[in-house]
């Protein structure tokens, strides 16, 4: 269970609790254009997006806590957390996501990219948060 729906939970609740709070307070000091918590519709799911960023973060957490191994009985990895979800779902987000909802990289990618490396790093930072918090120390799970 700790190899699988904690990471999943974990990634879930990062994304509301880091990912987008970071969207938001970055929004509210006027840094970004782009509020948090949007509650546009994710086509073709019509879910709001960022219910759909959420379950996809949740997907991600998962592959983290694999790659990263993180377990209680290991030092936490902060930074390569930090890092993996600064990198990873940024790239994720413009060269997979994006072109496949017909937006293609092209003009000043830098504002875009440093936004989204902000709430994404700070996502990967709340997932590890969140899974250092919910997994105990039983070799039995």
């Amino acid at each position: 269970m700790q190899k699988l729906i904690l990471p999943f939970v974990s990634g879930f609740l990062a994304s509301l609790f880091f990912r987008e709070a970071t969207l938001a307070l970055l929004h509210a000091a006027q840094v970004v254009d782009v509020a948090g918590f949007s509650t546009e519709p994710f086509l073709p799911l019509g879910l709001p997006e960022f219910l759909v960023n959420a379950i996809w973060s949740a997907i991600w957490a998962v592959l983290m806590a694999w790659l990263l191994r993180v377990s209680p009985a290991r030092p936490a990895p902060w930074i390569q957390a930090f890092v993996f979800g600064g990198l990873v779902l940024t790239a994720a987000m413009v060269f997979v996501v994006d072109p496949l909802r017909g937006i293609w990289p092209s003009g000043n990618m830098l504002p875009r990219l440093a936004t989204g490396f902000a709430s994404n790093a700070m996502w990967g930072w709340g997932a590890l948060v969140f899974m250092r918090a919910f997994m105990s120390e039983t070799p039995e799970d």
